[in-house]
């Protein structure tokens, strides 16, 4: 067994020590616990203590997913065993938080190694956005030589992305899946939904991006300084649910005692999926949606912005031929899902900022901004359009 003396640092602060086996890639001891407030959402299990299976949970879910397109192939080019790998050679960094581990025995310090201000190298993220895999670009990077220190090293997601330096701007792209790429235009639709829904920092703005051959979505970093983004379901992992909550009633009470507003949070929410209803997202899961840290104060300072509303408008359906072609399961709040209309309602009581007015032309703009895509059929557009325009009106109905 070959060991490494880590401190898991959450920007300055040393949040505990640990012993980290390299051959294995997780914790084996916590050698000492030096702020566990400052720790990763999460990680205190129900007892209060701080565990090693907590922090290798955590650490495992710091890592690209092994379900991410193209991973296996990706990791054998690279001849790593694991994406912990990657992961262990970027100091764990990453853009939605400040945590990293610190080397013990070769101690770094944040201002030298953070990507928010330092620069990286675009070498790992041409090759998680696969863009070598479909010769692309002559530019790509030799396997032998790739430069793996990134914060592309910890993007979740099963999704194609990269973090990209553009004009000085941390910029994610995202891709979308198989010939038809329909993803990264459903971004932009929703963002032209969110704009009508929403006020500026309510939501994350996505705009196309075209890189080598290929158009992805593009939106900037949702943080502002040391701020972090923790999930949602990070929030309330290591919480016991009362009986007589709801799932939903369980969340809003959990932000209340952080600090939020509960009407407030449930009108945030209600935008959100209200906007989820109209664009018809089958994947607002528990890690597509939180709050926002100050990892300076500790304070929870608010809803995180909405982002990643890209797996909508039926994309993943090829035919919209008949009505269950339509039909999908809404997230969160029930276990395997529920009717979409059944999760809108759950927010009866909470529709004072709507106005049918905010909807004019919607539809429109879904067909204008999806007939940009080539690969996209124009009757498939048209089907598209007039089950978002039924969705309006039934989300208008219930606003009511």
């Amino acid at each position: 067994m070959t060991l490494a003396h880590y401190v898991l640092m959450n920007k300055n602060t040393p949040v505990l020590s640990f012993d980290y086996d390299l051959g294995d890639h997780k914790a084996v001891r916590i050698r000492e616990v030096f702020a566990p407030e400052a720790a990763p959402f999460g990680l205190v299990d129900r007892r209060g203590d701080l565990s090693e299976a907590e922090l290798n949970y955590w650490w495992r879910h710091r890592a690209i997913p092994s379900s991410r397109a193209q991973i296996k192939r990706l990791l054998e080019n690279l001849q790593l065993e694991s994406t912990l790998v990657l992961a262990e050679k970027s100091f764990g960094l990453s853009l939605s938080d400040r945590y990293w581990l610190n080397d013990e025995d070769d101690p770094a310090s944040w201002d030298a190694v953070d990507f928010f201000d330092n620069d990286f190298s675009d070498d790992l993220g041409f090759l998680t956005l696969g863009q070598d895999l479909a010769g692309s670009s002559p530019d790509a990077p030799d396997y032998r030589t790739v430069n793996l220190s990134s914060p592309n090293s910890t993007l979740g997601g099963d999704l194609l992305k990269k973090w990209k330096i553009v004009n000085g701007e941390r910029v994610l792209l995202k891709s979308g899946v198989g010939f038809v790429n329909q993803e990264p235009y459903n971004e932009v639709a929703a963002t032209a939904l969110h704009r009508r829904l929403m006020e500026p920092g309510e939501f994350t703005p996505y705009t196309l991006f075209e890189d080598g051959r290929r158009v992805y979505s593009a939106c900037p970093n949702l943080l502002g300084p040391d701020e972090e983004l923790v999930a949602a379901w990070d929030a309330i992992r290591n919480v016991k649910q009362p009986n007589n909550l709801s799932d939903l009633r369980f969340y809003v009470k959990r932000l209340e005692d952080l600090g939020l507003d509960a009407d407030a949070t449930m009108t945030s929410l209600a935008k959100m999926f209200a906007g989820d209803f109209v664009l018809a997202n089958r994947d607002r899961h528990y890690r597509n949606f939180g709050i926002i840290r100050n990892v300076e104060t500790l304070e929870v300072t608010g809803i995180a912005p909405v982002f990643d509303s890209g797996s909508c408008l039926w994309s993943d359906t090829e035919f919209l031929e008949v009505p269950g072609d339509f039909l999908y399961m809404a997230k969160p709040f029930k276990m395997n899902g529920m009717k979409p209309v059944d999760q809108l309602r759950l927010f009866d009581g909470y529709f004072d900022w709507f106005d049918p007015v905010m909807l004019d032309g919607y539809p429109e703009e879904v067909g204008a901004i999806l007939s940009q895509n080539p690969n996209i059929p124009e009757r498939r557009v048209a089907t598209i359009v007039d089950a978002v325009r039924e969705k309006v009106e039934l989300l208008t109905r219930i606003a009511r």
